[in-house]
């Protein structure tokens, strides 16, 4: 970073330039100085940062938008949630047989709860096991069998009325996902290397079905991809 004057006959080819508000706070300023330098290491060119009055600003946001040929776009603030907040529900996908695409719904995974995300479920609507149930509604667990065999490559079975196992590569990748899944609003437990989920006889496809195959998904994508991958980088 330099403040050294450059010469008057020096273009902008090449450089990009961040015009603030000479009255914003130091704070903002701070971080407009602190982007400018991230921008100037990802670009590889200078990045000049020019505070102005508000009025400079006015003229130079109207010349813009008379110019025809320049391209303006602009980017808000993301909206602060709340982190209580159950996460929004990915779109509900169907294959041509009929049957759901569990594969298909999810291309992206919102942050666990575990580090600060959106829980699965609320608080208000927590998905507790089934109470002494006769069984584990013989349609809803195939989906959930095959929800996460196809999201995972994991196995699952019914081991017992009301509860789903499903088959990780080691107890600590049992009770890891099993931690991070009761802090989505999930019952589990772990038994040695299997994880157990809850299954009850009248769980619906596009919520509890849905929420236990997601949240086998998350976390099963997160122990691949950040647990082991950072102790395998490590």
């Amino acid at each position: 970073m330099t403040d050294e004057p450059r010469p008057l006959d020096e273009g902008m080819a090449g450089r990009l330039v961040l015009v603030t508000d000479v009255d914003l706070p130091a704070a903002v300023r701070q971080a407009c100085a602190d982007l400018a330098a991230a921008l100037a290491n990802q670009a590889g060119m200078p990045v000049t940062v020019a505070a102005v009055p508000i009025s400079r600003l006015d003229a130079l946001e109207a010349s813009l938008r008379r110019d025809t040929t320049a391209q303006r776009r602009e980017y808000a603030p993301a909206a602060r949630l709340d982190p209580a907040a159950p996460m929004t529900s990915a779109p509900f996908l169907w294959r041509p047989d009929g049957r759901p695409d569990w594969g298909g719904m999810w291309t992206t995974f919102c942050e666990l709860a575990l580090y600060g995300g959106p829980p699965q479920r609320g608080p208000e609507s927590p998905l507790r096991a089934p109470t002494n149930p006769a069984d584990s509604g013989h349609e809803m667990l195939v989906e959930m069998q095959r929800g996460i065999w196809e999201t995972t490559g994991l196995y699952a079975e019914s081991i017992e009325p009301g509860w789903l196992a499903v088959t990780c590569e080691s107890p600590t990748m049992a009770a890891w996902m099993c931690a991070a899944i009761i802090l989505e609003n999930v019952d589990a437990r772990v038994d040695e290397e299997r994880l157990v989920l809850p299954a009850g006889p009248d769980y619906q496809l596009k919520d509890e079905v849905k929420s236990i195959i997601t949240v086998v998904a998350k976390t099963h994508h997160y122990w691949q991809a950040h647990v082991t991958g950072a102790a395998e980088r490590g």
